[in-house]
């Protein structure tokens, strides 16, 4: 499919990708919240799950021709999609909702090069596989191939989506790659959701385990996976620390989570305040109906760092720079 691009839509390599806005965080900090919460206006387009599935042009054409083929029909294809989406998703749905239609971060885009932190979700030998999780740190040429790769796949989805939309993307397990993305895209604008990692390592652990207990559960009882993560985590939020430090004042917005959860349509105000961007009446409107709904939210998600071997004294050790830079309570 993607070669028949080239055939049937060749302009895409002519596409530029300017000034996108990337919400990043470590895991469990907010960004799908936030990123939702955006996607709401129009000027934005965004990476549904299928699309970073199948991202193509040409699937993209084809899956609308058959939408609307299933939709004449009565939508019986709809139906058999969100069966199998219900299922695939099983154990996820009160830490995580996601589905095919849904908002989300371009991940699948790096498993296909096999260079995602997300492969420990299926494997869970993480130290064994380094560099899946550092993309930052393996070879310059190896590097250049994936973007090359990496920008063809948003060229192709702005082509589609077309030229007068801004890309919004949320990637919460950017901060391995994050120095080489602002690489490829310099005018990148990101905005940098923030919480206490004693709070978002726990949970993200898990979210893995999850899967984790179905496919090696030798590896969550002997507590090893849930260590390894919780260490790579850790070096997540230095690193990313230490190259955000790169990123231009102006194109840098830093977002506190509890600030996020305290008051969604403020914090949606300041971000389009710091990068100028036009916050219309009618979207407007639909961050004060959501706002309304999140209020009345409650979280059955239940987690904690001693479940897993951990306590907040050494996560406080290992990252005593980022409790000093943000202010979390000890």
């Amino acid at each position: 499919m993607r070669a028949l691009d080239h055939v049937f839509f060749p302009d895409f390599k002519n596409q530029p990708v300017r000034s996108p806005i990337y919400i990043i965080g470590n895991p469990r900090s907010g960004t799908t919240f936030s990123h939702r919460l955006l996607a709401l206006d129009e000027q934005f387009t965004w990476f549904k799950l299928y699309q970073t599935i199948f991202p193509a042009i040409t699937c993209y054409k084809f899956f609308a021709f058959t939408g609307r083929l299933d939709r004449a029909v009565g939508s019986p294809g709809r139906r058999l999609l969100s069966v199998i989406s219900n299922r695939g998703f099983k154990g996820w749905e009160t830490i995580h909702k996601t589905g095919p239609e849904k908002a989300e971060s371009d991940e699948m885009l790096f498993m296909y090069a096999m260079l995602s932190p997300l492969l420990f979700l299926l494997f869970p030998f993480i130290k064994e596989m380094d560099s899946a999780a550092f993309v930052d740190c393996i070879a310059e040429k190896s590097q250049e191939k994936l973007m090359a790769y990496y920008k063809s796949c948003l060229q192709r989805h702005l082509y589609a989506a077309g030229p007068d939309k801004i890309l919004l993307q949320k990637v919460a397990l950017i901060a391995g790659r994050i120095q080489t993305i602002h690489s490829l895209l310099p005018d990148m604008r990101v905005v940098h959701l923030i919480r206490d990692p004693a709070q978002s390592i726990p949970s993200l652990i898990s979210m893995f385990e999850v899967t984790w207990k179905s496919l090696a559960p030798h590896a969550v009882d002997n507590g090893r996976a849930c260590r390894e993560m919780a260490d790579l985590i850790c070096n997540y939020y230095l690193h990313l620390h230490a190259v955000e430090k790169e990123i231009p004042h102006e194109y840098l917005f830093k977002l506190h989570y509890p600030d996020l959860v305290a008051d969604p349509r403020a914090a949606v105000h300041a971000v389009y305040a710091h990068f100028g961007l036009e916050m219309r009446p009618d979207y407007d409107a639909l961050l004060n109906r959501e706002m309304q709904r999140a209020r009345t939210y409650t979280s059955r998600h239940q987690y904690s760092l001693e479940q897993y071997g951990l306590n907040k004294e050494m996560i406080h050790r290992r990252l005593e720079p980022i409790y000093q830079e943000y202010g979390f309570e000890l």
